[in-house]
């Protein structure tokens, strides 16, 4: 039914069009895909935010990470989702096997796989929001400049609050601690400047969001897997 209402209404907004002509130019048809498209996109992204709010629920520690063992479990009781084998995790590089907890789950990476892309075409994916955006868009925003000194972020940062956790709380020892040093350590290496466009500096973003911001894996460690 979106279908031809939409068509209506393209096809009615062309100089010279027939009210009652039943085909449509492909000017009318290309508005109407990406009406539906829009449409579909909105529905997605609260799949994305219902499939993230689970995962979070399991991440009891505020690490941005789910064991593996609870990620499938929660798959067999609730979820249709959650049952990417432990291969295809490690490709889509949303497996860290690097803790002593054992193997886990990151969080944003998952979101970000292509296995959640409900739509893929040969010019583009409809895939879940990068939450870590908005977190850089109000870095870069209120820096003003491709890189900074790390007091100019950390006063930017302490002013921040993620979706799910606010810095005020668990993040303000880390911050004060070990990402303020790791910090100061790309800035050493950068002449006294953080790139905010940089690897390392998304690495931090991770460390300091982990439940926004992915894991940047380095060149050639994921696959650029597209669901089939």
């Amino acid at each position: 039914q979106q279908a031809p209402a939409l068509a209506r209404t393209e096809a009615s907004a062309r100089p010279g069009h027939n009210a009652m002509e039943t085909r449509y130019s492909f000017e009318d048809a290309h508005g109407i895909v990406g009406g539906i498209t829009k449409s579909f996109a909105s529905f997605w992204d609260s799949e994305c935010r219902s499939m993230k709010a689970s995962l979070v629920e399991m991440d009891t520690l505020h690490t941005g990470r789910v064991p593996l063992s609870k990620f499938y479990s929660h798959g067999l009781d609730a979820e249709w989702r959650f049952g990417e084998s432990e291969e295809y995790l490690r490709e889509l590089g949303a497996l860290d096997e690097t803790s002593w907890r054992g193997k886990q789950v990151i969080i944003p990476n998952y979101i970000q796989a292509t296995s959640n892309c409900i739509i893929s075409s040969e010019h583009y994916l409809i895939c879940c929001v990068n939450d870590c955006n908005g977190v850089l868009d109000e870095i870069e925003s209120r820096i003003g400049a491709a890189s900074a000194e790390p007091s100019q972020i950390l006063a930017v940062m302490g002013n921040l609050s993620s979706h799910t956790t606010t810095l005020e709380e668990e993040h303000e020892l880390q911050l004060q601690g070990s990402l303020t040093s790791q910090l100061e350590m790309i800035a050493d290496a950068h002449g006294g400047q953080v790139p905010l466009h940089g690897r390392l500096f998304a690495q931090w973003l991770h460390f300091a969001f982990p439940r926004e911001c992915p894991f940047p894996h380095k060149t050639g460690a994921v696959a650029a897997l597209t669901p089939s």
